[in-house]
């Protein structure tokens, strides 16, 4: 390649191949050189004063005798000439590096080699083929050259693992050891021939494989064994064998053997212990070896001090098991119920206390403050058992034989009553659980006598009421206080003059549920509703009251009647298909307050009222079937209402931030005094004051408001 004389422009031969970069270079290098001439000024010479610094510094880098290239025309241009890439025959090159051109293609279809001026996306077609057979091919594992074991020296390897492989052998004739280096087949008929020459006794172990074996050999040492003191001479035998127990250096006189085995036998002792604390220690110890804490666990504990405690409550602590307050007659311990000086006191565990039941001197009384009754199925300790029939005779016999007060503990069962019981004040009887413990008291008006308290726990109570009892007298009538928990309570009216479950009672029931059936001979001319609770103060908390559907259950079945108290969630439900134009839920002034309950009725109130007390509900879903149903609460608060026909609230009645939803063609009528504020429904079709006192409605009425949702019961 040439260089012009003066700019040193590259120029190509006829042979070379038209290079881009090289006329980049040219046209930059003129570009440059056009850019820097000098232009002549009309009137001034091109003398030392007309040029500046630089432009006599670049005079003087100008080699002498240097002649300016100046291009004046081109073949059929003249004048201003610029050059493009067409004009010099470059029009189709890229214009970058050579590094920097990116041709395209696509894979050949077949491999074959590249050609010498063929184009390139031709020859990168055909070497993107071979390289993805050869990817193909590297990471092929099916011996793809298909070679062979001769090829690589194994010939004569057989194509299995180790433990598979089948060396061939004959036996030895001479027993003689193995050599490092020998063949298999030598080994193995090595080895054959030991253990064709070994006895069998060698293989088995068995001593008895042996002959000629001589009788000393089976006891050489004359062994005696001496079993619970009595020595037995063993002949050797194999089938010779002998099961004892040894005795321990703790001596057993008096013990209970409650463990044994391949080790020392457990012994029990006796539940006896010496506690010799003095009386200013509240928290008594005692030591009773293997002693295991559970409920019904008797001890006797000999006190070597008297009781002489200020202490408000003495503990009872057995082998490090815990501290548990002791009660003497149903109390703690006190200057009036003591222990004396080195007085043997029983005691046992109901769970929570160590109850004393006797005791060998005066200080404590001789009766059990809780009693184990079993049913005619049960199979574990009791105190009394039942048989199945008649059974409150026995369960009577056992109330009689506690203190003042006390606890019965019915366990698993059914339990048939044929007659009432009379139990002491203070007397807790308590089941297994719902459906566990069953009580089926089939003619029972009460289960108390006059005045008294009881509390029943864990269990289910079915009364069918018989009798010929006044038609004020209720299955628990005339309690002073009365208390359920856990419990469920079936109540079948047969006779028709009894008109409720509970009468004057105080009435606490917790996690419980009132179950209501009643047929339609219950009523007579002068008592034509029944009522739960009647002249009642209640604390109802997680419970229902149930009328079931289908079994006669009209409205004319209330609940409360002259009632105070509170409910706390839990539920009522009554849905018969009838209804007493009379009577409803509640009535007579009841007071009770509903908190978060689930309610669905007939009606809820059936009277008008002014004074007295009201019964309130907040947190509530309440749902009134009948049509031209009343509804009578002081006060209600953030209640969800669904109202299926026309209702009447009646006066002085507030209701504040509910939710009241009317089915088609429902109306509310607001009587005397009623104000209704902050409060959602579906429709406005009020009548808004029916009476003299004024009625007031602040409301907002959404149309597509939804129907609050109520949880089964059944």
């Amino acid at each position: 390649m040439k260089l012009t004389e003066f700019l040193k422009l590259k120029k190509p031969e006829a042979t070379d191949i038209p290079d881009i970069d090289v006329i980049n270079s040219n046209f930059d290098t003129l570009d440059e050189s056009v850019n820097n001439k000098v232009d002549k000024v009309d009137g001034k010479g091109l003398s030392s004063q007309d040029f500046t610094q630089q432009e006599k510094d670049k005079l003087n880098g100008i080699e002498r005798g240097a002649e300016v290239n100046k291009v004046t025309s081109v073949q059929d241009r003249t004048g201003d000439v610029k050059i493009t890439k067409a004009d010099v025959g470059l029009d189709q090159v890229p214009n970058v590096t050579t590094n920097n051109q990116t041709p395209t293609y696509s894979q050949n279809s077949t491999l074959s080699n590249i050609v010498s001026g063929e184009k390139i996306s031709v020859s990168f077609g055909k070497i993107m083929k071979a390289i993805a057979d050869l990817i193909s091919h590297i990471g092929s594992k099916s011996n793809p050259h298909s070679v062979t074991k001769s090829q690589v020296g194994l010939d004569n390897v057989p194509n299995v693992a180790t433990n598979d492989q089948q060396p061939t052998f004959a036996e030895s004739g001479t027993r003689s050891n193995i050599v490092s280096g020998e063949t298999l087949s030598t080994l193995f008929g090595k080895i054959k021939k030991f253990f064709a020459d070994l006895k069998t006794v060698a293989f088995t172990g068995s001593y008895t494989d042996l002959s000629n074996k001589p009788t000393s050999m089976q006891n050489p040492n004359s062994l005696t064994l001496t079993m619970n003191g009595s020595a037995t001479n063993y002949n050797g035998a194999s089938s010779a064998s002998k099961s004892w127990y040894a005795p321990t250096s703790a001596g057993t006189a008096g013990y209970s053997l409650i463990g044994s085995g391949s080790g020392a036998p457990v012994w029990k002792q006796p539940p006896y212990a010496v506690c010799g604390d003095s009386p200013s220690i509240s928290d008594r110890r005692v030591s009773i070896t293997n002693f295991k804490l559970v409920t019904g666990a008797r001890v006797l504990v000999k006190f070597s001090y008297p009781y002489a405690s200020t202490a408000t409550t003495v503990t009872l602590n057995v082998n490090g098991t815990g501290a548990k307050t002791i009660k003497l007659r149903d109390a703690v311990p006190s200057t009036t119920n003591t222990w004396e000086s080195n007085e043997i006191v029983e005691f046992l565990y109901d769970g929570s206390y160590w109850v004393a039941i006797s005791s060998d001197k005066q200080g404590v009384s001789n009766k059990p403050s809780v009693i184990t009754v079993g049913s005619s199925t049960t199979t574990r300790y009791c105190d009394f058992k039942c048989t199945g029939t008649n059974d409150q005779t026995v369960i009577q016999n056992a109330i009689n034989t506690l203190t003042a007060g006390g606890k019965i503990i019915l366990l698993e069962g059914t339990y048939n009553f044929s007659n009432g019981i009379t139990h002491k004040n203070d007397v807790v009887i308590e089941g297994q659980g719902k459906g566990i413990t069953i009580i089926n008291p089939q003619m029972i008006s009460k289960m108390s006598n006059t005045s008294a308290t009881l509390a029943i726990k864990n269990m289910s109570i079915n009364f069918a009421v018989k009798g010929s009892s006044g038609p004020d007298t209720g299955a628990f009538n005339n309690y002073t206080s009365l208390e359920f928990d856990n419990c469920s309570i079936t109540y079948a009216n047969k006779l028709h003059s009894r008109d409720s479950l509970f009468k004057n009672c105080n009435v606490r029931l917790n996690n419980s549920q009132i179950t209501v059936t009643l047929p339609a001979d219950r009523y007579d001319s002068s008592h034509v509703c029944w009522w739960v609770f009647r002249e009642c103060t209640v604390e109802l908390t997680n419970t229902g009251v149930l009328f079931p559907s289908g079994s006669n259950n009209t409205l004319s079945n209330g609940v409360f009647y002259a009632c105070n108290g509170t409910m706390f969630g839990g539920f009522i439900q009554h849905i018969g298909t009838t209804i007493s134009s009379t009577h409803s839920y509640v009535e007579s002034f009841s007071a009770i307050s509903f908190v978060g309950t689930q309610i669905e009725c007939r009606r809820f109130s059936q009277t008008e009222v002014s004074t007295g007390d009201f019964n309130t509900l907040s947190n509530c879903r309440i749902k009134i079937l009948q049509a031209s149903g009343y509804f009578n609460a002081s006060h209600i608060s953030h209640c969800d209402f669904y109202i299926s026909g026309a209702i009447i609230f009646c006066a002085y009645c507030m209701a504040s931030n509910s939710k009241l939803w009317f089915s088609a063609a429902s109306l509310a009528t607001l009587r005397n005094y009623c104000y209704f504020e902050a409060c959602y429904v579906n429709q406005s079709t009020w009548i808004i004051s029916q009476g003299t006192g004024v009625s007031t409605t602040d409301t907002k009425t959404g149309i597509s408001i939804t129907a609050p949702s109520f949880r089964s019961v059944s």
